[in-house]
This record gives structure tokens, C-alpha cells and sequence, in this order.
């Protein structure tokens, strides 16, 4: 197993997505600045250890979320009704550059359609219209014959959470224990990646939630056990992700950092 790659940024890493092609070491990744009340969006190559590029995206504000990423672009979906909770319009940011590459108003995404397009639905009355637009630019098309899915799906796996009354916490509370002298669990994220099994955990500790990742081998030989946050206001969600080999996890609130798993 070996380090790839830890980056730790000024704001608070909110979402964290891959690009979908299977073969891709490209992340696009969601900061938010709460003081500010600002939104950043950056692009990490956990290939070349890089960050390739960080920056506030024209057109967007605080409500702006990170959606989808693929077709070379990453797709982000503001709200202009901030209190209804709908997204109202579509944006595509240029991979390469981190610049807004088209913005299609009152139109949401869907899904990947394949073959370089999207489907999108633009709301109508108590419904939804759908159609299929170019991913490359945003022309919607007149066609709205159904397509095929994308021969290449993105395979992403996240862990799964094990709390106290589940069938499984109590046997995976004593293991974390045994092999942390004494940790005693509240939450568990759980993943494999054979011959490695990973945990993401939470215990109390001095009357503050902490959590660590504990990484062992399927011979139990512990490889990796480090802490990743403390003073947490609870247990997050989605703050390890595995793609391929690839596993990506957040330290702190604002640092990506990811191994290989060889």
C-alpha cells in the first residue's frame, strides 16, 4: 500500500466526485468558504498528485452544488429559489480549465444518456419535459429517442455505516477494540478492498466525537491507523470512497488525501 497524495485546503471540502470513466484518476471536488458564504469547485489528479485547478466558477454563488461529472465536463446546479429546494438551471465547467463551458436555464440534469449526451427535464407546469442535449456544449436536441446506457459505468464503491442495534456493529465494535487497545465505537463505516478491509470510525473521546481510519488485512495485520478529525458535531457522511484501487478519504474537514491499495 502506498501514499498517493494529501492536499489540505483553506475551505471545507463539502462533496467530493469522480469522474465516471472507469480508468480516470480525476476528482472533482465541492469547498465551501461559511464565514464568506462562498462556493469553489477544484479538480485533484490523484494520478499525478496534483490539483490541477481551484477556483469560483462564473455564474454560481453559495447555493451552487457539484452534480455529476463526465464528457470532460464537471456539472453543477443552482438554485435560484434558494427556499424551495429544486435546482432551477444546469452548468457545465470545463475539466481542463475550470471555466464555465455552457449554462442551460431552467433545465436540470438527470443522467449520463451516453454516446456524449445528457438527459435533462426543464419543468413544466406540475411536470417535467425530458430531452437529451450535447454534453460538449448544451444544445438541446429535438430527438427525444431513448438511448442506451453508457457501456462504461463508473465503479464507485462507499462505504456502509453500522450503528449501535445492528446486527453486525456489536462483532465489528469488539474487532476495532481488540485492535486499537480499547477503542470502543459509536459509529462504523465499513469497506473491502481484498486483501484489505477498511474501517472508518467514530468513538467519544474527552466528551468530543473523533474519528479514525483503521485499515487491516484480511490476516488481520494492521497497515494503517490514523486519526482523521476530532471536535466533529457528528459523524459525517461519505468521508471515504473507493474507486478501483483508489481510496479516497477527508481529514479534518478541508484535507483529500488518497492511497492505492496494491
Amino acid at each position: 500500500m502506498q501514499n498517493l497524495f494529501s492536499f489540505r485546503f483553506s475551505e471545507n471540502i463539502w462533496r467530493v466526485m469522480p469522474d465516471a470513466r472507469p480508468d480516470s484518476s480525476l476528482w472533482a471536488i465541492e469547498l465551501r468558504d461559511a464565514a464568506q458564504r462562498e462556493v469553489w469547485f477544484a479538480l485533484i489528479d490523484t494520478d499525478h498528485l496534483a490539483v490541477k485547478w481551484q477556483r469560483q466558477v462564473e455564474g454560481t454563488d453559495w447555493w451552487t452544488s457539484l452534480t455529476a461529472f463526465s464528457d470532460n465536463h464537471i456539472y453543477l446546479h443552482n438554485y435560484r429559489h434558494p427556499e424551495v429546494p429544486e435546482p432551477t438551471d444546469l452548468l457545465a465547467v470545463n475539466v481542463e480549465t475550470g471555466l464555465l463551458s455552457w449554462i442551460l436555464p431552467n433545465h436540470l440534469l438527470v443522467k449520463n444518456a451516453g454516446g456524449g449526451l445528457l438527459e435533462v427535464a426543464t419543468k413544466q407546469g406540475d411536470s417535467f419535459k425530458h430531452m437529451h442535449c450535447n454534453a460538449s456544449n448544451g444544445e438541446l436536441l429535438q430527438s427525444n429517442a431513448a438511448l442506451s446506457e453508457p457501456d462504461e459505468q463508473v465503479i464507485l464503491t462507499e462505504p456502509v455505516r453500522y450503528i449501535e442495534g445492528n446486527m453486525y456493529f456489536k462483532r465489528l465494535s469488539q474487532f476495532i477494540s481488540g485492535a486499537t487497545d480499547g477503542h470502543i465505537p459509536v459509529a462504523i463505516d465499513y469497506l473491502e478492498k481484498r486483501p484489505y478491509i477498511i474501517f472508518s470510525y467514530y468513538i467519544y473521546e474527552q466528551d468530543k466525537t473523533v474519528q479514525y481510519l483503521l485499515i487491516v488485512t484480511d490476516q488481520k495485520q494492521q497497515v494503517l491507523h490514523e486519526k482523521l478529525s476530532e471536535e466533529r458535531e457528528g459523524t459525517g457522511r461519505s468521508t471515504m470512497m473507493l474507486k478501483a484501487s483508489t481510496l479516497v478519504y477527508l481529514k479534518n474537514s478541508n484535507e483529500f488525501s488518497s492511497l492505492t491499495l496494491s
